[in-house]
């Protein structure tokens, strides 16, 4: 069973690489663009993996000194706190300003809104995937960026990582029910 668990965790884990956004973004404010703003990157949203990595949302609370939001919200990314703020289809990582904390929660003063969806739990986990990802440069020729060459070079190639992951899930859970079952025979 252990051997499968491990299979599991690492083919989620290769399918969150082929699945993360290519850019680190901030949050700027009421629907502005995302602009980039530290090493954390965008992380695309996935119903399943995201129930694996434990992530729940909830908007931040209104309290005498301003918005606050649980203290399990915060990362820091090298020394900055952080927040995951939840859109349409990723998650975006923003660098916020804090305040004094009350109780298990803590005053953001900058850098969310009050209809933010903000990650509350699982933020850790989504800051390691984030971190892990990748950024496609684009090629220059001519010296014109040649964006579209990247993009196809990075979708053609997060393609094989979540095949082969899938395969090697389902070899090591084959494994694991033949060890299982010449366990029993030489009992």
């Amino acid at each position: 069973m252990r051997i499968l668990r491990l299979a599991v965790r690492a083919s989620l884990t290769a399918t969150l690489l082929a699945l993360a956004a290519p850019a680190a973004m901030a949050h700027v404010g009421h629907g502005d663009e995302f602009q980039q703003q530290g090493d954390a990157r965008q992380v695309k949203r996935n119903a399943e993996s995201d129930g694996l990595l434990g992530v729940a949302t909830a908007r931040p609370e209104s309290g005498p000194d301003g918005l606050t939001v649980p203290s399990t919200a915060l990362v820091d990314a090298k020394g900055q706190p952080l927040l995951f703020v939840q859109t349409e289809t990723t998650y975006d990582p923003v660098i916020v300003e804090t305040g004094a904390s009350q109780g298990d929660r803590v005053v953001v003063t900058e850098g969310i809104d009050p209809t933010d969806d903000v990650v509350i739990s699982g933020a850790l986990s989504l800051y390691a995937e984030s971190m892990k990802t990748q950024q496609v440069e684009p090629a220059m020729a001519n010296n014109k960026p040649v964006a579209q060459a990247a993009n196809k070079t990075a979708t053609n190639a997060a393609l094989p990582v979540s095949v082969l992951a899938a395969g090697g899930v389902v070899v090591l859970a084959a494994g694991a029910i033949w060890l299982g079952r010449r366990k029993q025979t030489d009992a």
